[in-house]
């Protein structure tokens, strides 16, 4: 039975972690290093009811036996947590993204140039079987040679990023970082080109304002008034089966809140290909997009997972071919696959399809974006000296 270990406990990994299941390969989850180890012990969670929880991460690699590790800390840790169990040469299993500053991209690129062991960065838009099916679609040199791709990211659940802890941006490190790092490596991957050239700009145009930073909805005299209150959440948007009283969303339009609402990305490739991305979080309900248009000679891919479709436009002959998927699954279908991965790196040490080194080239081409919007210069795309 495989034996893993996770430093950070969160929401997206502790849902991963349990995803592993599907396989029916045999794995527990054997240790936990996580801050609120006296909460998750007093849940009972069945689980977990084997897992042995430790103060630090050093302590639980020492001790024990692993095949694999999960780090789902938040951003700001990931390349500590990484580093820590680096010396160790286990398979890992990283959120995104990998790094938040230029300092932690290259202690990350250092650590884990010549890593034995598979790693599985948290990718899963990649994986996805829309992507799975437009790299084949490029295989086949169905369009021919992608020239340019125009990719958007349209997101109806933005408001996350700036009433829940996702606001503190010291934590995060922006929206380049948590959005487009999914978007500009599937964009690498589908090319297979690395970006060398990028400029960018970003703003925050909607959220954000002049209310106390430590203000919760609930205690707000705007509760009726405010567009964005639970009251309204449910009045106006007809989310849930009651107004919330009891919810912990902070105020949108605070001070102190840092994170753009909106932003592009105007990129240019080794081969001379170029693309651009935007993304949007004030857009809502069935404004929801997110995919890209991949032009070629002799066609045009379009593909929008909201939509779940992949269309192909011919430009010689007047025909499009139109590929839809059925079902709905977690992150359109790339979770399953990265726990496949995961599973297969500890039992067999396969490779992963979503390496260490995709990772560190997505944050550091979103750290260049958010360099270059910041300075309104063109930036390179390499790693800083």
């Amino acid at each position: 039975m495989l034996q893993i270990g996770i430093i950070g406990y969160g929401g997206r990994v502790s849902s991963m972690a349990k995803a592993l299941a599907v396989y029916g390969i045999p794995y527990r989850v054997a240790a936990i290093v996580d801050p609120r180890a006296p909460e998750l012990q007093a849940a009972n969670d069945p689980f977990l009811q084997d897992t042995v929880f430790y103060a630090t991460p050093e302590e639980m690699l020492e001790k024990e036996k692993l095949d694999g590790v999960m780090v789902g800390t938040r951003c700001y840790l990931h390349t500590e947590m990484a580093c820590k169990v680096a010396p160790y040469k286990l398979p890992l299993f990283l959120e995104k993204p990998v790094a938040i500053t230029f300092e932690q991209v290259k202690r990350l690129d250092a650590a884990f140039r010549d890593y034995p062991a598979p790693t599985v960065v948290s990718f899963p838009l990649r994986l996805s079987p829309i992507v799975q099916t437009v790299k084949q679609l490029l295989e086949a040199d169905t369009i021919g040679t992608v020239e340019q791709v125009i990719a958007f990211n349209d997101v109806p659940y933005g408001d996350v990023y700036y009433y829940s802890w996702y606001r503190n941006y010291e934590q995060v490190g922006g929206l380049f970082l948590q959005k487009a790092t999914h978007d500009l490596d599937y964009i690498a991957y589908l090319l297979n080109q690395r970006p060398r050239l990028l400029c960018a700009m970003k703003a925050q145009r909607i959220y954000g304002g002049e209310m106390p930073f430590d203000l919760h909805c609930v205690d707000c005299e705007r509760w009726e008034t405010c567009p964005e209150s639970p009251f309204n959440l449910f009045y106006q948007r007809y989310q849930g089966e009651k107004v919330d009283t009891q919810s912990q969303r902070m105020c949108l339009f605070a001070k102190g809140i840092l994170n753009e609402d909106l932003g592009s990305c105007l990129l240019e490739y080794e081969n001379g290909a170029q693309a651009s991305y935007t993304q949007n979080f004030f857009a809502r309900f069935k404004a929801a997009r997110r995919g890209a248009r991949l032009y070629g000679y002799r066609g045009t891919i379009h593909f929008d997972w909201y939509e779940n479709v992949i269309r192909v436009y011919k430009h010689h002959t007047p025909s499009v071919e139109t590929i839809e998927f059925t079902g709905e699954m977690p992150h359109f279908g790339g979770d399953r696959e990265l726990c496949l991965d995961f599973l297969r790196a500890m039992r067999d040490g396969t490779p992963s399809r979503s390496p260490m080194a995709a990772g560190i080239l997505s944050a550091l081409t979103c750290l260049w974006a958010r360099e270059s919007a910041e300075s309104r210069r063109y930036c390179e795309v390499v790693m800083p000296a």
